[in-house]
């Protein structure tokens, strides 16, 4: 009977403990914190010179994305394919230097992690956007750290109206 309980809290003991252990922090070296906050930088020079080859260098063979208009991109060639059709709609002779930074990574484990920051640009048509913010998960395949995917956000409240404007008119009371 006692070798019966005895079994039973050692089974009870192996589901349990585990429960019960502090977690360890999931991280990567600083140098790879690094390289992970270097993507955004690249990114907006790749940007700023138009050059899709170094825009998909930065990114898996597997990437994947939605754009604001809700287009699907599976794999590296198709957001290449569709950062050029983007450059290629841009006026020509307009520049629009960026850049981007990174304000955080967040590891999940230590070959893959969540960053996000903030980008401007410089020479944007009228009314349009000039700033925003980021987020992709980059993970680390063959020593290099790549995005996997990322989304990005402009910053719309240059294009609401003013809180004034949207107030409603007086009314004049009728006699």
């Amino acid at each position: 009977m006692r070798s019966r309980y005895l079994s039973l809290l050692a089974a009870a003991a192996v589901v349990l403990l585990p429960a019960c252990a502090k977690p360890v922090a999931a991280t990567g070296t600083p140098a790879d914190e690094q390289a992970i906050r270097d993507l955004a930088p690249k990114y907006a020079e790749a940007y700023t010179k138009r050059d899709t080859a170094a825009l998909g260098a930065l990114m898996t063979e597997d990437y994947e994305d939605v754009d604001p208009t809700g287009t699907h991109s599976q794999g590296r060639a198709a957001a290449v394919a569709m950062a050029a059709k983007d450059f290629g709609s841009m006026p020509a002779g307009m520049s629009m230097p960026m850049t981007a930074t990174t304000m955080y990574v967040r590891w999940i484990n230590a070959n893959s992690a969540v960053a996000g920051g903030t980008w401007t640009m410089t020479g944007t048509m009228p009314g349009m956007p000039n700033r925003g913010a980021w987020m992709g998960v980059a993970v680390k395949k063959d020593s290099t750290w790549k995005m996997i995917s990322t989304l990005g956000a402009a910053d719309m409240t240059s294009m609401m109206a003013k809180a004034d404007s949207m107030a409603p008119s007086p009314t004049k009371p009728k006699p």
